[in-house]
């Protein structure tokens, strides 16, 4: 009997961090059944040679909860290799839902998640109330990626407690009532607990989220329901630069994971030049290993903002450009554009230095041209190469496509992480854990879906930084082993045939654009990739040479 699909003549990195090996790999009924010199032939070859073939990577930080119920191939991400997502990450989530609850949960994720609400509120039907209602309704959809999940405090928190929710601590009797619903998600496949106290997290009534109530009893009785599972937290000192804070934090959620028998993996930590609190933070993350599992989750890439004219934003926050750009926001639509044809105007852009070390200060190398509804053939592009291609400097460029696209004109900055040294340093770490692509989330202002092909490509291939096979494992078998992901992550005889077909020389992020593909016509930024020869999803083809097959065979998944 033939195999249902023979990748030929790769070579295999296997996520196990094991030097690569050219071989075959043989495909029979959703699992990989051989791997070496396969003689027999597959009803489907794929030729592979020049390839390098992985596990299908596994996200652990997405927030496509909302956009599976509408988008179920889960794009672009699985245009980037990813097989597997986590959903319920920091807390935010879609379920558990109690009857009428859906327009709470759904503009909190406007709010916090910037999913707009005018298309989720289209595309979320609110089938379920449980958790694993959910799972099973997402069980139910064409799925082009494998999907597993946490159970997010917030929703829980709401679906459990209603309005109370939002007011503050729980009772003995609520306490008791949130443990019992989470330990019946956990029983029903979820994988562990989400939960945030991020200061900058909160609802569409301007006030905290609900876990955010939660006093340090709350947290610890639901992290004890997680023994042998992993929790997730959106740190409060996340924005302090206190070295001291963050890791008292940290120790205190690191105490009840060693006494719970859990794993701990926390958010964000990032590097930024002038900053060495990351560094101190790594440290006593090395330390805390010695006794109880803890991984912050890190990225390689700056995590973007987008700088709009044509409506409130940070541009007056622009160093340099403070007091032109807070009149210019202030003025009429016309009489702005009219002010980018002003000589002053746009003397007093071109007058602030450049500091690419600097936060909010220009850098137009690195400023990415993500929307001119004049020129959509300048996206993509850096304001500086702009600048350089019409003789004029970036800021002339810039007022430029102001006036032809009636305001309309977009930027993406890098804001955080901008430490390509330092964030290296982080991604290479034995304690850290790939993630922050926030997949599904802030869907007009972030990219950073687009790591794994970013990590291959720029720092294996490009800066050598990370061996193949370092890399690989990162982005396969240690997260799928720290969720707790059953039969994923491991390119071995008897896995899931999550697989991946890679061109590693062609391989390259693409160029960024705005979508109009979310319900209601409402826009996203989307990056593609290019590189990937194909990307299989138990054992079908799901992607071909960067383009959807129309074969989505992704499952849920459930913790055993």
């Amino acid at each position: 009997m033939s195999h249902d699909l023979v990748v030929r003549g790769g070579l295999v990195v296997d996520g196990s961090g094991a030097p690569p090996v050219r071989a075959d790999v043989a495909i029979g009924d959703g699992t990989v059944v051989e791997i070496g010199a396969v003689d027999e032939r597959g009803r489907q070859e794929l030729d592979a040679d020049g390839c390098v073939v992985t596990p299908g990577f596994v996200d652990p930080h997405t927030h496509l909860d909302a956009q599976l119920c509408w988008d179920p191939a889960a794009t672009p991400t699985c245009l980037h290799g990813v097989t597997t997502v986590v959903l319920g990450i920091c807390g935010f989530g879609i379920a558990p839902c109690p009857p009428g609850g859906g327009d709470y949960l759904l503009k909190s994720l406007e709010v916090v998640e910037e999913i707009p609400f005018a298309s989720s509120s289209l595309g979320v039907p609110f089938t379920w109330e449980s958790w694993p209602e959910f799972l099973d309704y997402l069980g139910r959809q064409s799925l082009g990626v494998n999907v597993a999940g946490m159970v997010p405090h917030s929703a829980l928190r709401y679906a459990v407690m209603g309005d109370r929710a939002r007011e503050g601590a729980a009772d003995d009797d609520e306490r008791a009532a949130l443990a019992a619903e989470l330990r019946r998600s956990l029983d029903a496949g979820a994988l562990g607990f989400a939960t945030s106290r991020g200061p900058n997290h909160r609802d569409a009534a301007g006030d905290p989220v609900p876990s955010r109530h939660a006093d340090d009893a709350e947290l610890e009785a639901l992290v004890a329901e997680c023994r042998g599972r992993p929790w997730q937290i959106n740190v409060e000192t996340k924005f302090t630069n206190d070295a001291t804070a963050l890791t008292a934090e940290v120790e205190r959620y690191a105490a009840w994971t060693a006494a719970a028998g859990a794993r701990l993996t926390w958010t964000p930590l990032f590097a930024d030049p002038g900053n060495d609190v990351w560094r101190d933070v790594l440290t006593h993350n090395r330390a805390l290993n010695e006794r109880v599992e803890v991984a912050p989750q890190v990225i390689a890439q700056p995590v973007t903002a987008t700088l709009r004219f044509d409506r409130a934003s940070f541009a007056r926050a622009v160093a340099g450009w403070e007091t032109v750009m807070t009149e210019f926001l202030g003025l009429s639509h016309d009489d702005q554009l009219a002010r980018t044809q002003d000589n002053e105007f746009r003397a007093a852009l071109r007058a602030a230095p450049e500091d690419c070390t600097r936060m909010f200060a220009p850098c137009y190398s690195e400023w990415i041209l993500s929307a001119s509804p004049a020129h959509p053939e300048v996206l993509g592009q850096s304001l500086a190469a702009l600048g350089a291609a019409r003789g004029v400097a970036p800021t002339d460029a810039l007022c430029d496509l102001l006036l032809g696209d009636d305001l309309g004109t977009e930027l993406q900055l890098p804001v955080i992480n901008r430490d390509r040294d330092a964030s290296a340093a982080l991604v290479t770490d034995d304690t850290t854990m790939l993630g922050l692509g926030d997949a599904g989330a802030h869907v007009t202002s972030v990219t950073n879906f687009t790591y794994p092909t970013d990590l291959l490509a720029r720092l294996v291939r490009d800066e050598q930084r990370l061996t193949i096979e370092d890399a690989v494992a990162r982005l396969t078998t240690r997260p799928a082993r720290f969720f707790g992901i059953p039969g994923r992550g491991a390119l071995r005889v008897g896995a899931a045939a999550d697989v991946n077909v890679i061109d590693l020389d062609a391989l390259a992020v693409g160029r960024l654009r705005s979508s109009p593909d979310l319900p209601g016509g409402a826009h996203r930024l989307y990056r593609d990739a290019a590189g990937y020869v194909a990307v299989i999803v138990n054992g079908r083809i799901s992607v071909r040479d960067g383009v959807l097959t129309g074969d989505a065979n992704g499952h849920t998944v459930r913790a055993i």
